[in-house]
Protein backbone atom coordinates (compact mmCIF):
# COMPACT_ATOMS: atom_id res chain seq x y z
CA UNK A 1 0.00 0.00 0.00
CA UNK A 2 1.28 3.48 -0.91
CA UNK A 3 0.73 6.62 1.15
CA UNK A 4 1.87 10.21 0.64
CA UNK A 5 2.08 12.04 3.96
CA UNK A 6 2.83 15.69 4.64
CA UNK A 7 6.45 16.42 5.51
CA UNK A 8 6.72 17.40 9.17
CA UNK A 9 9.82 17.93 11.35
CA UNK A 10 9.38 14.50 12.95
CA UNK A 11 9.39 12.84 9.51
CA UNK A 12 12.67 14.39 8.34
CA UNK A 13 14.47 11.23 9.41
CA UNK A 14 12.30 9.28 6.95
CA UNK A 15 13.54 11.12 3.86
CA UNK A 16 14.66 8.29 1.61
CA UNK A 17 16.62 8.41 -1.61
CA UNK A 18 20.15 8.52 -3.05
CA UNK A 19 20.79 12.05 -1.70
CA UNK A 20 19.27 11.67 1.75
CA UNK A 21 19.69 13.30 4.12
CA UNK A 22 20.54 16.28 1.93
CA UNK A 23 20.43 19.99 2.80
CA UNK A 24 21.73 21.24 -0.56
CA UNK A 25 18.76 23.52 -1.27
CA UNK A 26 18.51 24.78 2.31
CA UNK A 27 22.04 26.19 2.47
CA UNK A 28 24.03 28.87 0.69
CA UNK A 29 27.41 28.20 -0.94
CA UNK A 30 30.39 29.12 1.25
CA UNK A 31 33.22 27.95 -1.01
CA UNK A 32 33.98 25.17 1.42
CA UNK A 33 34.99 27.50 4.27
CA UNK A 34 31.96 27.05 6.51
CA UNK A 35 31.06 24.04 8.63
CA UNK A 36 27.49 23.02 7.92
CA UNK A 37 25.32 21.75 10.80
CA UNK A 38 23.96 18.23 10.91
CA UNK A 39 21.71 17.86 7.81
CA UNK A 40 18.87 16.33 9.82
CA UNK A 41 18.92 19.20 12.31
CA UNK A 42 19.08 21.78 9.54
CA UNK A 43 16.27 20.11 7.60
CA UNK A 44 14.10 19.83 10.71
CA UNK A 45 14.50 23.55 11.40
CA UNK A 46 13.83 24.38 7.74
CA UNK A 47 10.65 22.30 7.63
CA UNK A 48 9.43 23.97 10.83
CA UNK A 49 10.17 27.46 9.49
CA UNK A 50 8.46 26.88 6.13
CA UNK A 51 5.46 25.21 7.77
CA UNK A 52 4.89 28.19 10.05
CA UNK A 53 5.14 30.62 7.13
CA UNK A 54 3.51 28.68 4.29
CA UNK A 55 2.62 25.09 5.10
CA UNK A 56 4.27 21.64 4.98
CA UNK A 57 7.07 21.89 2.37
CA UNK A 58 6.58 18.54 0.73
CA UNK A 59 5.49 14.96 1.15
CA UNK A 60 7.04 11.67 2.17
CA UNK A 61 6.04 8.49 0.34
CA UNK A 62 5.57 5.27 2.27
CA UNK A 63 5.19 1.90 0.59
CA UNK A 64 3.90 -0.86 2.87
CA UNK A 65 4.82 1.30 5.84
CA UNK A 66 8.41 1.90 4.72
CA UNK A 67 9.69 5.33 3.64
CA UNK A 68 10.46 5.10 -0.09
CA UNK A 69 10.80 8.65 -1.41
CA UNK A 70 9.98 12.32 -0.94
CA UNK A 71 9.37 15.62 -2.68
CA UNK A 72 10.19 19.11 -1.42
CA UNK A 73 8.10 22.12 -2.40
CA UNK A 74 8.41 25.65 -1.01
CA UNK A 75 8.27 29.32 -2.00
CA UNK A 76 11.50 30.55 -3.56
CA UNK A 77 12.14 32.86 -0.60
CA UNK A 78 12.79 29.74 1.50
CA UNK A 79 15.37 28.29 -0.91
CA UNK A 80 18.78 29.89 -0.24
CA UNK A 81 20.64 27.78 -2.82
CA UNK A 82 18.74 29.44 -5.65
CA UNK A 83 21.21 32.31 -5.37
CA UNK A 84 23.84 30.02 -6.93
CA UNK A 85 21.88 29.56 -10.17
CA UNK A 86 21.77 32.05 -13.02
CA UNK A 87 18.27 30.89 -13.95
CA UNK A 88 16.73 31.47 -10.50
CA UNK A 89 13.34 33.23 -10.69
CA UNK A 90 13.26 36.91 -9.89
CA UNK A 91 9.87 36.68 -8.18
CA UNK A 92 10.37 35.42 -4.61
CA UNK A 93 6.76 34.22 -4.43
CA UNK A 94 7.34 31.64 -7.18
CA UNK A 95 6.67 28.10 -6.02
CA UNK A 96 9.65 25.83 -6.49
CA UNK A 97 9.75 22.08 -6.80
CA UNK A 98 13.03 21.47 -5.05
CA UNK A 99 13.90 17.80 -5.26
CA UNK A 100 12.33 14.38 -5.40
CA UNK A 101 13.90 11.01 -4.69
CA UNK A 102 12.53 7.50 -4.79
CA UNK A 103 13.52 3.85 -4.90
CA UNK A 104 15.52 2.56 -7.84
CA UNK A 105 13.91 0.77 -10.76
CA UNK A 106 10.51 1.00 -12.43
CA UNK A 107 8.58 1.36 -9.20
CA UNK A 108 10.82 4.26 -8.23
CA UNK A 109 10.03 6.14 -11.44
CA UNK A 110 6.31 5.62 -10.90
CA UNK A 111 6.60 6.83 -7.32
CA UNK A 112 8.42 9.99 -8.38
CA UNK A 113 5.56 10.86 -10.73
CA UNK A 114 3.08 10.34 -7.91
CA UNK A 115 5.12 12.64 -5.68
CA UNK A 116 5.11 15.39 -8.31
CA UNK A 117 1.33 15.01 -8.61
CA UNK A 118 1.08 15.36 -4.83
CA UNK A 119 3.21 18.51 -4.97
CA UNK A 120 0.98 19.94 -7.70
CA UNK A 121 -2.10 19.37 -5.52
CA UNK A 122 -0.40 21.15 -2.61
CA UNK A 123 0.53 24.10 -4.82
CA UNK A 124 -3.03 24.34 -6.12
CA UNK A 125 -4.33 24.51 -2.56
CA UNK A 126 -2.12 27.59 -2.15
CA UNK A 127 -3.65 29.04 -5.34
CA UNK A 128 -0.32 28.87 -7.18
CA UNK A 129 -0.40 29.15 -10.96
CA UNK A 130 2.78 27.20 -11.59
CA UNK A 131 5.66 25.26 -10.08
CA UNK A 132 9.22 26.05 -11.11
CA UNK A 133 12.24 23.78 -10.88
CA UNK A 134 15.92 24.16 -11.64
CA UNK A 135 16.84 21.22 -13.85
CA UNK A 136 20.22 19.66 -14.61
CA UNK A 137 21.11 18.54 -18.11
CA UNK A 138 22.75 15.13 -18.43
CA UNK A 139 26.36 16.26 -17.98
CA UNK A 140 25.46 18.55 -15.05
CA UNK A 141 23.37 15.89 -13.30
CA UNK A 142 26.50 13.74 -12.87
CA UNK A 143 28.15 16.57 -10.92
CA UNK A 144 25.08 17.63 -8.92
CA UNK A 145 22.77 14.68 -8.22
CA UNK A 146 20.76 16.91 -5.85
CA UNK A 147 19.38 18.83 -8.85
CA UNK A 148 16.49 17.20 -10.70
CA UNK A 149 17.22 15.89 -14.18
CA UNK A 150 15.73 17.87 -17.06
CA UNK A 151 14.57 14.64 -18.74
CA UNK A 152 12.56 13.64 -15.68
CA UNK A 153 10.96 17.07 -15.31
CA UNK A 154 9.90 17.09 -18.96
CA UNK A 155 8.42 13.60 -18.64
CA UNK A 156 6.12 14.76 -15.83
CA UNK A 157 4.92 17.87 -17.65
CA UNK A 158 7.46 20.65 -17.00
CA UNK A 159 8.39 22.90 -19.93
CA UNK A 160 11.35 25.19 -20.48
CA UNK A 161 10.94 28.62 -18.86
CA UNK A 162 14.52 29.92 -19.06
CA UNK A 163 17.26 28.11 -20.94
CA UNK A 164 20.82 27.45 -19.78
CA UNK A 165 23.55 25.08 -21.04
CA UNK A 166 23.66 23.20 -17.74
CA UNK A 167 20.87 24.36 -15.38
CA UNK A 168 17.73 25.59 -17.17
CA UNK A 169 14.62 26.55 -15.24
CA UNK A 170 11.47 24.62 -16.10
CA UNK A 171 7.85 25.27 -15.24
CA UNK A 172 4.75 23.19 -14.66
CA UNK A 173 1.66 25.22 -15.59
CA UNK A 174 -0.98 24.29 -13.03
CA UNK A 175 -3.72 25.86 -15.15
CA UNK A 176 -3.00 23.15 -17.71
CA UNK A 177 -3.21 20.56 -14.94
CA UNK A 178 -6.62 21.93 -13.94
CA UNK A 179 -7.78 21.95 -17.56
CA UNK A 180 -6.74 18.35 -18.06
CA UNK A 181 -8.38 17.35 -14.78
CA UNK A 182 -11.62 19.01 -15.82
CA UNK A 183 -11.50 17.33 -19.22
CA UNK A 184 -10.98 13.94 -17.61
CA UNK A 185 -13.84 14.58 -15.18
CA UNK A 186 -16.09 15.63 -18.08
CA UNK A 187 -15.25 12.50 -20.07
CA UNK A 188 -15.89 10.35 -17.00
CA UNK A 189 -19.25 12.05 -16.40
CA UNK A 190 -20.34 11.44 -20.00
CA UNK A 191 -19.25 7.82 -19.79
CA UNK A 192 -21.19 7.31 -16.56
CA UNK A 193 -24.23 8.96 -18.11
CA UNK A 194 -24.14 6.49 -21.01
CA UNK A 195 -23.79 3.58 -18.62
CA UNK A 196 -26.64 4.85 -16.46
CA UNK A 197 -28.92 5.15 -19.50
CA UNK A 198 -28.47 1.45 -20.20
CA UNK A 199 -29.34 0.35 -16.70
CA UNK A 200 -32.88 -0.73 -15.72
CA UNK A 201 -34.83 2.05 -14.08
CA UNK A 202 -35.67 1.25 -10.45
CA UNK A 203 -39.29 1.36 -9.41
CA UNK A 204 -40.60 3.33 -6.46
CA UNK A 205 -40.08 1.68 -3.05
CA UNK A 206 -42.54 -1.02 -2.09
CA UNK A 207 -44.53 -0.68 1.14
CA UNK A 208 -42.05 -2.98 2.86
CA UNK A 209 -39.19 -0.66 1.89
CA UNK A 210 -37.71 -2.93 -0.79
CA UNK A 211 -37.07 -1.83 -4.32
CA UNK A 212 -36.45 -3.73 -7.50
CA UNK A 213 -35.64 -2.90 -11.11
CA UNK A 214 -37.40 -4.20 -14.17
CA UNK A 215 -36.08 -4.16 -17.68
CA UNK A 216 -38.19 -2.74 -20.50
CA UNK A 217 -39.16 -6.29 -21.46
CA UNK A 218 -40.81 -6.80 -18.02
CA UNK A 219 -42.79 -3.58 -18.14
CA UNK A 220 -46.47 -3.71 -19.12
CA UNK A 221 -47.32 -2.46 -22.60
Amino acid sequence: MRELRALTPDRVGDLAGPCSPCSFWQTVPHNGHAIEPDPLVLLGNWVREVTEDWGPPGRVAYVDGRAAGYVLLAPARHVPRLAAFATAPSDPSTIMLLTTCAAEGESGRTLRKALVQGAAKDALRHKARSIDAIGARTHAARQHPCVLEVDFLERVGFRLARDHPAYPRLRLDLRTVLSLRDEVADVASRALARITSLRPVPEAPRPDGATHARSSADRPE
